[in-house]
């Protein structure tokens, strides 16, 4: 009897170790996997930054009157660049038909203005900038490095209005969408919590890495 307890306490033994040393290895390779993962993910999410024109407008200040004037500004920017994007064929030269055509989105934006008989000053300028992930409802763009036109009301201390120019996701353009289906399953497909995961670990190892 005591021989047979003997003989079953190496046998358990054995059993934790081999258990720990699969759990190791499976630890290992879902490292591996989510490693990848993230990897791709940061490239789809690369790839979607340097495809896209953003539109930012900055309110004068976060009263009612400056934010329906921030508002009105938008329709008019909207319209214009609508109107000289519309033959861009990639986000380059988009940029440049932006770039291009600054005065009159500035006097498009003073128009609006002074209709709503307003003497705020207007700043309009092509830069880059880092966005946060943001959703849309029917589209969400990852957080990185973008172009965008910035459009300055007043002092520009009132909360944000973000959209995109191109693809014209924000000008009614039917059809507009990225280059690959991964672009276009990343941005207009459902939000899951695996893109959380991913723009969260994004996020961390932009953080240690800068």
């Amino acid at each position: 009897m005591k021989a047979a307890i003997r003989l079953s306490v190496p046998s358990r033994r054995s059993n934790l170790r081999a258990a720990f040393e699969i759990g190791c290895c499976l630890a290992l390779v879902l490292c591996v996997l989510l490693s990848a993962a993230l990897a791709h993910y940061n490239a789809v999410c690369d790839e979607i930054c340097a495809g896209t024109l953003r539109l930012h407008i900055l309110a004068n200040s976060d009263t009612l009157e400056d934010q329906l004037l921030k508002l009105s500004v938008r329709d008019a920017v909207l319209t214009r660049a609508a109107a000289v994007t519309q033959n861009a064929s990639n986000k380059e030269e988009a940029v440049r038909a932006i770039r291009d055509a600054l005065p009159s989105l500035e006097a498009a934006a003073r128009q609006a203005l002074r209709k709503a008989h307003s003497g705020q000053r207007v700043r309009c300028v092509v830069e880059e900038s880092w966005f946060a992930p943001r959703d849309y409802g029917s589209f969400r763009l990852p957080g990185g490095e973008y172009t965008a036109l910035r459009v300055e009301l007043g002092s520009a201390a009132g909360h944000n209005w973000f959209c995109v120019l191109y693809p014209a996701l924000c000008t009614g353009a039917s059809g507009a969408q990225y280059e690959t289906e991964e672009q276009n399953a990343l941005v207009f497909g459902q939000y899951e919590v695996r893109f959380a995961l991913l723009d969260s670990a994004r996020a961390l190892w932009r953080a240690v890495t800068e």
